[in-house]
């Protein structure tokens, strides 16, 4: 395949991904490898407020609070970024959520650790999280909107990368002989900050979207006649390394998709949902990026030492092997990228999920059975789990973001990616608030429920 972009449109959209996505997985999984940590911190606060300590059920709801208030924030910032869009540009808006995420960084470990504060710990994390609400939905989108057509989704895999690398480094470093000791913790929960100042610092000379530079020339009047000469075209042949008649021609077919979608006046939400082809894309986009979430990644996320813990593995070993499974995760993203161009994103996702689905019935089995030969089932236990990292992490992990954002045009695309913003935060939410209670219900046959979410899936994903 001949080259599309430019390297500038390359380091554009990675420096984009890597600033924002590898703090948000830091923060994600931040008050796991730090809870015993944060909860002396917490018994030591309410010392020195009232003279005593905190009891189990104090300290562990102070905590529940902590860890939830992220996704609490996702689900409001992933109603808001719709409002927002209206009001700013696409990088005025990422460059907002930077200054929110420099903000929370502070909160959580200057203004908790010398104000004896787990309310500012409390806050930072809800500030983190409406950032990352916003980000799924902004940062995909401008994507979307800088690189070709043919090349979204590849471009959009090194995100999800990044968070798996980015829960691998926190894990790492959340230990307590690294930085998740009783006196370095605040330096491990401002560290994410640290890429947020970065992009501040950069953040002038970042361009804005073509999409968005076409649409605020269209309703601008522009003093220039040829259309090859207006600013949204020079910004174009920056970012693509083709001659110039290939990018005039996408130039044309860019103009020619935004005019048509303007005549036929589905700019707003409710047109979107009252045309015929725009539903279609609007519905194919939910569904796309619903399928990553089906696989119960989430719950696997944020409960994998729990996990490991109840295969076998003794529990001063679980977040080692934690972190092992989140750096498999992002090497068979970056491994197996180039078969996204050779296969196609729809035929990677199928594969993915059918083989989760294989991969969680497994692990149920084996530990459903592992009372009858402890070592062999914990092995067996230990595979369904590589498996299962291994084909998430090559289907729906690696190619939902681009192929959603592949099927929509570019004026229906917004309101896909909130609408799907919003349906991907609920899901995570649902899922993380519900996995404690089901897997006390239910212990090892909770994974079924996400074999059953899957071919829920696949059936919408091929009909």
């Amino acid at each position: 395949m001949p080259r599309i972009n430019s390297n500038y449109c390359v380091f554009i959209t990675l420096f984009t991904q890597l600033t924002f996505f590898l703090p948000v997985a830091v923060n994600v999984v931040a008050l796991n490898p730090t809870d015993a940590t944060i909860s002396q911190f917490v018994n030591a606060s309410f010392q020195h407020r009232w003279n005593r300590t905190g009891d189990n059920e104090e300290v562990g709801f102070i905590m529940s609070m902590a860890k939830s208030m992220i996704l609490v924030g996702g689900l409001v910032g992933a109603f808001t970024i719709k409002f927002m869009l209206q009001i700013l540009s696409r990088q005025q808006n990422l460059t907002l959520l930077h200054v929110i995420f420099v903000v929370s960084s502070l909160l959580m470990s200057v203004a908790t650790k010398f104000g004896m504060s787990y309310e500012a710990l409390i806050v930072g994390r809800f500030l983190c999280g409406f950032s990352r609400g916003c980000g799924f939905t902004l940062v995909p989108l401008m994507i979307a909107e800088t690189t070709s057509r043919k090349t979204i989704a590849l471009y959009q895999a090194p995100t999800l990368a990044i968070l798996q690398l980015g829960s691998a480094i926190s894990n790492f470093l959340g230990l307590p002989w690294v930085l998740g000791g009783e006196q370095t913790w605040p330096f491990f929960l401002a560290m994410p900050g640290f890429f947020s100042i970065v992009y501040l610092i950069a953040s002038p000379m970042l361009p804005e979207t073509i999409t968005y530079k076409i649409l605020e020339e269209e309703n601008v009047e522009v003093c220039v006649e040829n259309q090859f000469a207006r600013p949204s075209f020079n910004l174009l042949k920056k970012l693509r390394a083709g001659n110039l008649s290939t990018v005039q021609n996408e130039y044309i077919d860019m103009k020619m998709e935004l005019s048509a979608s303007l005549r036929s006046s589905q700019t707003s939400f409710w047109n979107v949902l009252m045309g015929e082809n725009s539903r279609r894309q609007l519905f194919g986009a939910i569904v796309i990026l619903t399928t990553l979430q089906s696989t119960g990644v989430q719950a696997v996320a944020l409960y994998t030492d729990t996990i490991f813990e109840e295969t076998g593995i003794p529990k001063n070993q679980a977040t080692y092997y934690t972190i092992g499974m989140f750096v498999l995760m992002a090497l068979v993203l970056f491994a197996s990228s180039p078969l996204l161009v050779q296969y196609g994103a729809r035929k990677m996702i199928l594969v993915g999920l059918t083989g989760a689905a294989f991969s969680l019935v497994l692990l149920t089995v084996s530990l459903k059975t592992r009372s009858f030969c402890p070592d062999v089932m914990t092995k067996v236990s230990l595979t369904a789990l590589i498996l299962y990292s291994c084909f998430v992490s090559f289907g729906p992990m690696m190619c939902f973001m681009g192929f959603a954002t592949e099927v929509t045009t570019q004026l229906i695309r917004p309101s896909a990616m909130w609408i799907g913003g919003i349906v991907w935060n609920t899901m995570a939410s649902a899922i993380v608030w519900s996995t404690p209670y089901i897997l006390q219900a239910i212990h090892g046959y909770f994974y079924l429920v996400f074999v059953g979410l899957v071919i829920f899936d696949v059936s919408l994903f091929i009909f």
